[in-house]
């Protein structure tokens, strides 16, 4: 568990405050994350990514501020609570009442302007078997895609190869009158550059 101590100014004051806020990340939330992003996945030097392992790598790798800011949002959103004796409490109410304050919009900027300090944050909160629980939870989930073999809705659609399939023949096949859906893993490789231009013309849009 991580406690810190954020510091900003208050808006309606103008003097400086500091507030120490408890953020964790349980092996259930890992589970969860692994299971949502299980379909996912994000290449890392030739080694398949998935689960949370995915998400962190997105954001030390994208310069994109916009996915920036909104995966250390989500991982924010998951991580915070508050301390109630032995308990670490969280809920929906906890949540927005921490991400309408100024200790939240603090933590954001820090977080998405100082490398140093985001690495810090999130070795803070992601238990060092991260690994080790994505193993597992690939292998749970791989046995219940297997079923049986005349259960069709468990194998994958065949994809259609009128379709392009990478980020490359997406953004080659991709015009004003034919815009393509570009999703989190292409967010994250698409140069900036490219990315701004076509949103500009109407050559892609975010899925």
């Amino acid at each position: 568990m991580l406690k810190r101590s954020i510091t900003y100014t208050n808006p309606f004051t103008d003097k400086e405050v500091t507030e120490e806020h408890y953020f964790h990340l349980s092996k259930a939330d890992l589970v969860e994350v692994e299971m949502e992003e299980y379909g996912s996945s994000y290449m890392k030097d030739g080694v398949e990514l998935t689960g949370m392992q995915a998400k962190l790598q997105k954001i030390v790798d994208s310069e994109d501020g916009r996915a920036i800011m909104a995966e250390f949002k989500d991982i924010i959103r998951r991580a915070y609570g508050k301390k109630d004796g032995d308990r670490f409490v969280r809920s929906r109410t906890i949540w927005e009442e921490f991400e309408a304050s100024e200790a939240f919009s603090q933590l954001l900027f820090e977080l998405c302007t100082n490398a140093e300090v985001s690495a810090e944050f999130v070795n803070s909160i992601v238990p060092g078997n991260l690994e080790q629980i994505a193993a597992e939870v690939k292998q749970e989930a791989a046995k219940t895609q297997i079923g049986h073999p005349s259960d069709t809705a468990a194998q994958p659609a065949p994809a259609n190869p009128e379709e392009p399939q990478t980020l490359a023949e997406k953004i080659e096949t991709a015009t004003k009158e034919k815009p393509v859906m570009l999703n989190n893993a292409d967010l994250a490789a698409i140069d900036s550059d490219e990315l701004k231009s076509g949103l500009a013309v109407g050559k892609y849009k975010l899925s």
